[in-house]
């Protein structure tokens, strides 16, 4: 009866931080530090690979015609077609295009044929269930290696844009690195086990949530009736340089843990949506006010004898609606129907977050849908941003900074939290030793044999 009496809310609090945190510690240290590693892959990658990523130019010369540049790579890089271009707006900055294999084009297309069948089949009486055994039994076997397999046969080719000289293949020695620390990251490098992998990585990401309401009612000052006394609340705010090793640990915990708070929590929340579907569906779900209405892909209208407009005037025309530096992303039809979509982000230090964009009729120039970032609503802005909010990169370099701070500390948490429950244990084990050690207690009324003999006689002075 006693133990459950001083069993009070804040040892239960304490309890579930501890024994949630234990399990986790070695995958949440991996996550954070690989978190940590990664903020910054590009730009390392840029730095390492400059002779790749980089081109020599005054900042006057002009870039060669889109058409000119996708001609010369299809040239080069037989029965493949060019499918999206990556522009920086940099001027010594290369290019980025994208080459698909043919074959995988046309694999795409049928795929996207068969599955607008199925769900027109899907309306008919009597044939959804067919259409979900056939959609099961087609994801069975080696389905996902086969995708895999398609998306490594896909290349991304760094392109000077004034010579047209192809200067190498984006995936370097360095990006192959920082690819090994992602997936260390996402599936903790169980290639044959991708969801299993996941699965460790999304449910630790939740417990980590756990952790972090946890650990903030512990950093509280224990009562609440002496929350307006300042006194106790400046221990959550300091780290005690003059203490021994296991004091400053344990500041180090608590201090550094309440300072990255709100960025290990939005890592935390953000985290599973790329381990779980039903966690991706209920985010977005939650957040969106009414479900978007699956519409038909864009298309060109065709008209005999006419001629597409140039990627140069549709990209003129995009800056047009979108007037400011950027990194722009075009994706290049790859049939006499598709339509030209184009996407901007703002770059730099400090730059707004989000991605405008526009879609173009391939023949006409005429605006097919039109995107701005700042029309969205905030839960569609958020999910639009989970990327970025995971990665550090929703505010340009300034938030990747911000970022790598919190990704270090976050690292450290598991080990310093570690430290203080192994200096307990071996706490508890040396009061356990001392108290075992302890002699006898003695009697009441006690009289040794030594006090029973006669005292010596005092030396004279």
């Amino acid at each position: 009866m006693a133990m459950a009496k001083n069993y009070t809310f804040r040892k239960l609090i304490n309890d579930i931080h501890l024994w949630v945190g234990i399990p986790t510690t070695i995958v949440l240290f991996i996550v954070c530090l690989t978190g940590t590693i990664y903020v910054f892959q590009r730009e390392i990658t840029q730095w390492v690979d400059s002779d790749k990523f980089f081109v020599k130019t005054d900042g006057k010369d002009q870039a060669l015609p889109l058409a000119g540049l996708i001609r010369n790579i299809e040239r080069e890089k037989k029965d493949s077609k060019v499918t999206n271009i990556q522009i920086s707006d940099i001027k010594n900055e290369a290019w980025t295009f994208t080459v698909t294999p043919n074959d995988i084009i046309e694999k795409r297309k049928a795929e996207e044929a068969e599955e607008k069948k199925n769900k027109m089949a899907e309306g008919k009486p009597g044939n959804k269930e067919k259409s979900d055994k056939k959609a099961g039994e087609k994801g069975k076997g080696n389905d996902k290696k086969a995708a895999q397999k398609d998306r490594d046969r896909i290349k991304r080719y760094l392109v000077n844009p004034y010579t047209g000289v192809i200067q190498g293949e984006s995936q370097t020695p360095t990006s192959k690195f920082f690819s090994t620390v992602l997936k260390l990251h996402r599936w903790l490098l169980m290639e044959d086990n991708r969801d299993t992998g996941k699965a460790i990585i999304g449910t630790s990401s939740i417990l980590m949530i756990l952790l972090e309401l946890t650990g903030l009612i512990l950093w509280l000052p224990a009562k609440v009736k002496s929350w307006n006394k300042w006194n106790l609340w400046k221990g959550g705010f300091k780290i005690k340089t003059d203490g021994n090793w296991r004091r400053m640990n344990f500041d180090l915990h608590k201090s550094l843990g309440f300072y990255t708070f709100i960025f290990v929590t939005i890592m935390a929340v953000t985290g599973p949506y790329f381990s779980f579907k039903w966690y991706r569906e209920g985010f977005s779900n939650a957040l969106r006010e009414k479900k978007e209405k699956e519409s038909k892909p864009l298309q060109s209208q065709y008209l005999a004898n006419s001629n597409a407009l140039s990627l140069d005037d549709i990209l003129a025309k995009a800056k047009n609606v979108y007037p400011y530096p950027s990194l722009t992303r075009i994706s290049v039809p790859t049939d006499s129907l598709e339509a030209i979509s184009i996407q901007k982000a703002k770059t730099g230090f400090f730059p707004d977050a989000g991605t405008d964009r526009v879609t173009f009729d391939q023949y006409s120039g005429k605006v097919l849908k039109l995107e701005r970032f700042s029309d969205k609503k905030t839960g569609d802005k958020i999910v639009s941003l989970v990327f970025g909010l995971h990665t550090g990169e929703i505010f340009g370099t300034f938030s990747k900074i911000l970022y790598v701070m919190a990704c270090l500390i976050a690292t450290s948490l598991p080990v310093t939290g570690f430290l203080i429950w192994w200096g307990r244990i071996r706490k508890g084990k040396k009061t356990a030793r001392q108290q075992t050690s302890k002699p006898a207690a003695i009697p009441a009324g006690y009289v040794s044999h030594k006090a029973k003999q006669p005292l010596m006689n005092k030396v004279q002075v």
